[in-house]
């Protein structure tokens, strides 16, 4: 009797221990979270439309059955009460290409994640899409394009489109230069007008921003180097004057100045214009970092509100006189692109024919430009099936 109620107990105790064991095996698994979601940059913007996305790094253990972006006017987008893409399911990066934009309009936008637990959004970001794009009149300078589609906006401190009324340009707030400046030239524009050398700081830059003063430059061993130059604008006081804005300006090497860019100055008034021809010409610059009169490097002067370019460069496009300009540009228009060191030690202001040194076709301009960080592309008004031949002309 004793032995079997001994065995009795230990059926019962291995039971026990045997569903104790059979119970945890079954615990249900944790209830599902919601997705981890970040908002991809945007890029690409436009008048009305854009580009972005997403990346889901984890499903939250239940599988993402659909993402996208949300956007809106409004600060909070969601799904409910805002526009979206459906850019498909499951985990990782995705793009979503964002359209019917509303142009030079601030817009919020986040990307989204749904699985069974609901819908996670992820961080907020902004962006203000670009002004409606004109169409230029003839002998407007951006008529062959905008070269780094500059807008009027404060929007874009780094890229700011102005008007200076004789010639367009885009300005850098934190460089304290124009990133580059257009204009056209024509006989028309020259006359008899003596160079006012007016130079003054630009009051019609936006409310809060650095106004380059007439002597920023002063003992800093740089030219106030002019991209429109003072000689193409001599037909009036005004048209003259206007070239001494110091937004007109860029910390120049004294023997590039006044030896080879000036000699390039002259040839294009001379020998590419003439009376018979018009031109669309582009002067920029990129980098930093120049040598002054003293041969020293400069990064930056005026207690640096102004930087020192490395690199200085012109695109001149040259056609007949005549009218509907956009449409006459063909392939058989000249270019004439040069790039060239802000280096004093360089050049002799006695050899104003160096520039030749430095001719260079706009691809390579362009190339070298946006690995500087500047986003240049020239002739983008230009028929496609003109635009790839001028940017690989390179100038006898």
């Amino acid at each position: 009797m004793r032995s079997s109620r001994y065995l009795k107990i230990f059926a019962v105790c291995t039971l026990l221990y045997s569903c104790s064991k059979n119970t945890g095996d079954l615990t249900p698994p944790p209830a599902a979270g919601l997705p981890t979601i970040a908002t991809s940059a945007i890029t690409s913007i436009g008048s009305a439309t854009a580009v972005s996305g997403g990346n889901i790094t984890s499903d939250g253990g239940a599988a993402v059955t659909a993402r996208g972006v949300v956007w809106d006017i409004n600060s909070s987008p969601t799904l409910a009460t805002s526009a979206r893409t459906v850019d498909g399911a499951g985990t990782g990066s995705f793009t979503s290409y964002i359209t019917g934009l509303s142009p030079n309009t601030i817009y919020y936008i986040r990307a989204y994640a749904t699985n069974q637990k609901g819908t996670v959004y992820g961080d907020l970001k902004s962006f203000v899409t670009l002004a409606s794009p004109g169409i230029p009149g003839d002998n407007d300078p951006l008529t062959p394009g905008n070269p780094t589609n500059a807008q009027a906006s404060i929007a874009f401190p780094e890229n700011y489109l102005k008007d200076n009324s004789y010639y367009k340009l885009a300005y850098s707030q934190s460089r304290g230069t124009p990133v580059w400046v257009a204009w056209h030239l024509q006989s028309e524009d020259i006359g008899s007008t003596p160079r006012q050398d007016d130079f003054r700081p630009d009051t019609n830059l936006p409310n809060g921003w650095y106004q380059v003063q007439s002597n920023s430059y002063s003992g800093s061993g740089f030219d106030r180097g002019h991209n429109c130059p003072s000689a193409d604008r001599t037909s009036t006081v005004a048209a003259n004057s206007s070239t001494f804005l110091m937004t007109n300006m860029i910390p120049q090497a004294p023997t590039l100045n006044q030896g080879p860019w000036a000699g390039l100055e002259s040839f294009i008034r001379s020998s590419l214009v003439g009376s018979n021809n018009e031109a669309y010409i582009v002067m920029g610059n990129f980098g930093q970092g120049g040598y002054n009169s003293s041969n020293t490097l400069f990064n930056t002067i005026d207690g640096g509100n102004v930087t020192v370019p490395s690199k200085v460069w012109k695109v001149i496009l040259i056609i007949p006189k005549g009218t509907n300009d956009l449409a006459r540009i063909n392939s058989t228009a000249i270019v004439l692109a040069v790039d060239m060191p802000n280096d004093n030690r360089m050049y002799s202001v006695s050899n104003s024919n160096d520039w030749r040194n430095y001719i260079t076709t706009v691809n390579s301009l362009e190339t070298e430009a946006n690995a500087s960080g500047v986003p240049l592309n020239l002739f983008q008004a230009i028929a496609d099936s003109v635009r790839p031949v001028l940017k690989a002309k390179i100038y006898p």
